[in-house]
């Protein structure tokens, strides 16, 4: 969806109710998200379903890429080769700096929770360096995702 700013249909708050479900069980100090409301929303409804939630804090610097032209579209690795070439595409390198703010997170909680996007999630592996449990390259919507360093 890239910047579209659209709240969750009936069938997102559906996914983030069963995410906030998995989450309530585990310990969570801070919870941070983007701030396009899709996002926002998921993230007050894990907030809300969690026994001991903190409040949720809006970070820009978490807001889903810039997709420019190839916003909306499906990214086969063709159009994503294609994308990542053009100059009207936030580049990755740029994301990554954007999410270099993540560190300074780490260094203060251990148990953190980002409530973002696809693009983000994609620039945490292969530039920022987190590392994922599994071979997954994109995410389902509401799909969570233990990260390590």
């Amino acid at each position: 969806m890239g910047l579209k700013d659209l709240p969750l249909n009936s069938t997102g708050v559906k996914q983030a109710e069963a995410a906030a479900t998995k989450i309530a069980r585990l310990p969570v100090q801070i919870i941070l998200t983007s701030p396009l409301i899709r996002a926002r929303q998921t993230a007050t409804i894990i907030a809300e379903h969690h026994p001991h939630s903190p409040p949720v804090q809006v970070e820009y610097w978490l807001t889903e890429r810039d997709f420019g032209p190839y916003e909306g579209l499906r990214k086969t690795e063709a159009k994503r080769a294609e994308m990542n070439a053009s100059a009207q595409v936030e580049s990755l390198a740029n994301l990554a700096e954007r999410l270099g703010a993540i560190k300074e997170v780490e260094e203060a909680y251990e148990h953190l929770l980002i409530v973002s996007h696809s693009g983000v999630y994609r620039c945490l592996i292969e530039a920022v360096g987190f590392k994922r449990p599994t071979g997954e390259k994109s995410l389902r919507n509401a799909q969570f995702v233990q990260l390590t360093r």
